[in-house]
């Protein structure tokens, strides 16, 4: 962090600020030494001054309109945060982002997901991991979009910065993003050596060791290695049914332990590397930049608690009276603030089914594990070439592919409402190419294109023995994009500036279903045999086919050099698909895109010679063609069941979002953020069960956040104390609300405490998060209208840390 020396006038000035700074966030613009710029251009060119003075606030360079900008001159709503700042606040996950930006909200995706990143920017995301949708929210790693939600809850070592963009990036992003984007871009080779080992010990026998290193090879060739392991043991356990309450109608397992401990989950097994080489002579036009990467996690399923149970048709097996056996209700939820549940993972012969037949037994069972995986890698490579001194021609190149497994029990029970096992598999190439340029100092432009094509495929056994399915499906899903776009700004006069930008993609979706019996075979179409209902599914294709064309026009005026004013309107879309979840054939039907055009208008502020920073955004989003889902089919010849997404709604959003950050005194930093949204459905069909008073998952009214921290020197290093609050407004988890998926508000606090040697080498930190202990909960399945049950995904409790770090 840049420390701050003020004159007694600027600290009254600034103290004058400071409940302004409390509720408004950090646009974190606080750089660890000089900018760095885009390839090929100078501070000058990018906009960006020189390091600034000791008692201002210190520039980030951001590229989100395709060339190095300062975060001050970008008129698009960005928190953008350097390494610096994560280290301070203790994240180490793109999860952690969430609480500190406004109307953001960042989580890991309930146990029907798998291993999987729930991202949601103005009320706008998108929840299933299930590859026939899109994300809402992009995510990129230096510029490579990473096209699905599995396997996106990415680790944050080793990073430069990372830029949140929110609204709509239909002219920007690689591939368009609606609610907004997450860029993590990594740290550069620059042959300058050094690097750092981390280790970290905490509650729940966590140990986390991070390293990286930066050399020289020769000249203008350089290489950047890094690595992270992190493991801590499970906080949430499951318990054995009979062994704790003995004598109530179920036997204790013979696997369960003294203290009726039949498994776990929670825990992380994370290991994952990454090697960077970079090739930049000096003096040259040319450079290329290589990137390979590696992940292992092999974590627990995310913890999940059975929070109501009530559903008749299924009951423990009696094979003395064929109407007895104990029923699926409250008896199998455990105390309410604990973090226990009765889960068992496994399925087979316990239940009577909706049809009547009491105790009907489906062939076979099978155990599923509490994990959560996720194992990929990806290769990318950069080239910058510099055409002339105002032309630039950008390519970049990635391959990614990761698979995972992951087993539910949605029912967190020792009976058998639901039980799935899952397998994915995700591959994908991606080309962006891009030619920048400035027409004197009127014009600068960039034109370009984009390419995305993926294959996907899903394999699992569903077990729901109340309707008489367990299948396997073996779904292969591919989806190609191809877009171009072009985006310009022309620079009226020194201070006031037109942006126009524009984007034409096509996309194509193709799923195919496989639907088999358990044991391989195909499925009968006889009434009431098992899997009945899917008879006439296995090898039907589905196909989704369109273009959309967006457009951004804005302008900005700077004011002075400490004010900057910007309007715009901007479009963006999140593609269709074909429905992944058909009860019977013909159900197989597409669904469109959802469409959002934002009104919007900001400011960004240095004031007070640069000791308070103040940025803020006010919108209005009118929401077209949302994908709900329908649970009436009422073009099926079967319109009951039905899971399909449609098109099935529109909404207008109004919402404003507040930053900053201020110095006060030499040592003292306080930021803070504060978001607000009103989600109002216009309209909303009947099919969905989404009334029009209800708002869509995601929106809560409020967020907000504050930390503050002091940097003490002494003459052997700084000691530096941080306080961090949180705060959102509650919410609801599925489009249809209810009491069951409601996720109430909450407040937490972290803190944290440094102290690092004079000559910066070593440094050791002591670490609490949720440091009040708050039981909460992160998502909540709420499936009680289908099948009688809701369970919950429990955050983490409190837990310390302590960290040492050696620099070199």
């Amino acid at each position: 962090m840049i420390r701050v020396q003020i004159t007694s006038a600027r600290m009254a000035a600034g103290t004058a600020a400071l409940a302004v700074a409390l509720v408004t966030a950090p646009a974190d613009a606080q750089a660890a030494g000089a900018p760095v710029t885009a390839p090929g251009q100078t501070q000058a060119q990018a906009g960006v001054e020189a390091t600034p003075h000791a008692d201002q606030t210190a520039d980030i360079v951001v590229t989100a309109q395709f060339r190095g900008q300062r975060l001050q001159d970008t008129p698009l709503a960005i928190t953008a945060v350097n390494a610096s700042t994560l280290e301070a606040r203790s994240q180490t996950s793109v999860v952690d982002l969430g609480g500190y930006s406004p109307n953001v909200n960042l989580t890991p995706a309930s146990s029907i997901s798998g291993n999987a990143l729930v991202a949601f920017i103005r009320g706008i995301g998108q929840t299933s991991s299930n590859f026939a949708y899109e994300p809402g929210v992009g995510m990129y790693i230096d510029d490579v979009y990473y096209g699905t939600t599995f396997g996106a809850m990415f680790d944050l070592t080793d990073l430069d910065r990372v830029e949140v963009l929110r609204g709509p990036q239909g002219t920007l992003a690689g591939k368009n993003s609606l609610g907004g984007a997450i860029k993590l871009f990594t740290k550069k080779p620059d042959g300058q050596g050094g690097g750092f080992v981390e280790a970290t010990y905490g509650r729940f026998n966590r140990l986390d060791v991070r390293a990286s290193a930066d050399f020289k090879i020769g000249d203008g060739l350089y290489a950047r290695i890094s690595g992270v392991s992190k493991h801590d043991g499970a906080y949430f356990t499951d318990l054995d049914y009979g062994c704790v309450n003995p004598g109530k109608g179920i036997a204790a397992s013979p696997n369960s332990s003294h203290s009726c401990k039949i498994g776990s989950e929670g825990g992380t097994d994370v290991k994952a590397g990454r090697l960077a080489l970079r090739y930049a002579p000096d003096g040259s036009k040319l450079e290329i930049n290589l990137a390979g990467d590696v992940s292992i996690d092999n974590s627990d399923a995310v913890a999940t608690k059975l929070i109501y149970a009530n559903n008749p048709n299924v009951r423990s097996y009696d094979a003395s009276n064929i109407q007895g056996g104990i029923p699926f209700d409250s008896r199998f939820l455990t105390a309410p603030h604990s973090y226990t549940s009765y889960a068992t993972f496994s399925a087979g012969g316990n239940y009577t089914t909706s049809f009547g037949i009491p105790n009907q037994v489906l062939p076979g069972t099978f155990s599923v594990a509490p994990d959560s995986t996720a194992r990929g890698y990806g290769v990318s490579g950069t080239i910058d070439y510099a055409l002339t001194d105002d032309v630039k021609l950008k390519s970049i190149t990635a391959y990614r592919r990761v698979t995972g497994h992951y087993g539910l029990d949605p029912d967190g029970s020792p009976l058998d409402i639901l039980t799935e096992y899952f397998f994915l598999k995700h591959s994908q190439f991606t080309q962006e190419l891009r030619l920048t340029g400035r027409m004197g100092s009127l014009i600068d432009y960039t034109v370009g294109g984009f390419y995305y094509k993926a294959n996907d495929r899903i394999q699992n056994r569903i077990f729901i023995p109340t309707v008489l399915f367990d299948f396997l499906s073996n779904d292969p899903v591919s989806n190609r994009s191809i877009s171009g776009f072009a985006h310009a700004e022309v620079h009226l006069s020194d201070s006031l500036n037109l942006i126009g930008g524009i984007r034409y993609t096509h996309d194509k979706k193709v799923y195919t279903f496989s639907r088999r019996n358990a044991d391989g075979s195909p499925i009968s179409g006889a009434l009431f045999t098992t899997n009945f209902a899917a008879f006439g599914l296995d090898g039907l294709t589905g196909t989704y086919d369109k273009g959309h064309l967006d457009y951004r026009i804005g302008l900005n005026y700077r004011w002075s050099p400490e004010l900057m004013t910007y309007a715009q309107v901007s479009t963006g879309y999140k593609g269709g698909g074909v429905n992944p979840t058909p009860y019977v054939k013909d159900q197989v039907i597409p669904f469109g895109p959802e469409k959002l055009t934002t009104w919007e208008a900001g400011f960004k502020s240095d004031l007070f010679d640069r000791v308070l920073r103040l940025n803020g955004a006010v919108f209005y989003n009118v929401y077209r063609d949302i994908q709900l889902t329908l649970y009436t089919c009422a073009f099926s010849a079967t319109p009951n069941p039905c899971g399909a997404p449609a098109n099935a709604g529109d909404a207008h959003v109004k919402g404003a979002e507040f930053e900053g950050s201020l110095h006060p005194v030499q040592g003292l930093t306080i930021d803070g953020s504060v978001g607000y949204l009103d989600f109002k459905y216009t309209r909303v069909e009947a099919a969905t069960g989404v009334a029009l008073g209800m708002v869509a998952p995601f929106n809560n009214k409020w967020q907000a956040s504050a930390g503050i921290e002091y940097a003490a020197d002494f003459a052997s290093g700084k000691l530096t104390p941080r306080l961090d609050w949180t705060y959102q407004s509650s919410f609801y988890y599925n489009a249809v609300n209810g009491p069951l998926n409601r996720i109430d508000g909450r407040s937490l606090l972290n803190a944290r405490l440094t102290y690092e040697t004079a000559n910066h080498d070593w440094s050791i930190s002591a670490a609490v998060t949720n440091l009040t202990n708050k039981f909460y909960y992160l998502a909540k399945n709420d499936n009680a209208g289908n099948f009688g049950v809701d369970t919950g995904v429990v955050a983490r409790p409190r837990e310390w840390a302590v960290t040492v770090k050696r620099r070199f």
